[in-house]
């Protein structure tokens, strides 16, 4: 990989970091509108497009616009932030009581961590197991959709229990 996309890439995780570190204190201080429009602008900026143009595809097309021409470890760390962002997302609803969407969007992130997972797996699987494991604490084991049932299936199929 060319040294100034690199340089791009670490700038762009930096920035993101940001915003997540942003989203956390506006959802802690109330401000919930805020933290979800942040949470909004992060996942643009990440996908380098507007929302409409990503947000209503199927998740793996989502995946595909995000890791195009990326190198796998890449794709793994944009993959990684795009399912924080998803996970800020469940907390700030979660913080507003709004429950199905809550379970909605920890639902999504937990989708985007098991086809990281799966696709691009870590070196160390502990970090990818603690990850799904938050987010499985989260979620009621009955509201687990199928396919994401199933991605878990094939999660600990390969040995890498959360």
């Amino acid at each position: 990989m060319p040294p100034q996309k690199q340089d791009y890439l670490l700038r762009l995780i930096e920035e993101l970091g940001q915003l997540v570190t942003e989203i956390v204190k506006l959802r802690q201080h109330g401000s919930y509108d805020s933290a979800l429009h942040t949470v909004m602008q992060a996942q643009e900026r990440l996908f380098a497009r507007r929302a409409q143009e990503f947000m209503t595809r199927p998740i793996e097309e989502q995946l595909h616009l995000l890791v195009i021409g990326e190198s796998a470890a890449n794709a793994r760390e944009k993959c990684l932030v795009y399912a924080a962002l998803l996970t800020e997302a469940a907390h700030t609803y979660l913080a507003r009581e709004q429950t199905a969407l809550a379970s909605g969007a920890c639902q999504l992130a937990l989708h985007v961590l098991l086809l990281t997972a799966l696709r691009y797996p870590a070196a160390d699987a502990a970090e990818d197991r603690t990850r799904i494991a938050v987010l499985l604490n989260l979620l009621p084991d009955d509201q687990l959709a199928a396919e994401v049932q199933g991605l878990l299936d094939q999660f600990q199929a390969a040995g890498q229990n959360p």
